[in-house]
């Protein structure tokens, strides 16, 4: 599961990022928390859309900006894709 948490860490900073801090060092761990918190969720089986109203309101009430629910939904279908068992 440390995998999954790390590929998952990577997808919020590198393509999903709302805030646009990709290219600065300083902030590699700004969206961990949120990460963490996802990675629970999605170890519980939660689905996309769960996903991506999380993600929706990360955005809207954390962070007050505008959401993108199309674009959460790409990144929470991306990020379910991760917790998928091939065995």
């Amino acid at each position: 599961m440390i995998a999954e948490l790390e590929e998952l860490k990577s997808l919020l900073l590198n393509d999903w990022d709302p805030i646009g801090v990709v290219d600065v060092a300083e902030a590699a761990d700004e969206y961990d928390s949120y990460a963490c918190h996802l990675h629970s969720m999605l170890t519980a089986g939660t689905t996309s859309q769960a996903v991506a109203e999380y993600l929706n309101w990360v955005v809207t009430a954390q962070m007050d900006l505008t959401g993108n629910l199309a674009r959460n939904r790409e990144i929470a279908e991306r990020a379910v894709a991760l917790y998928v068992r091939t065995d």
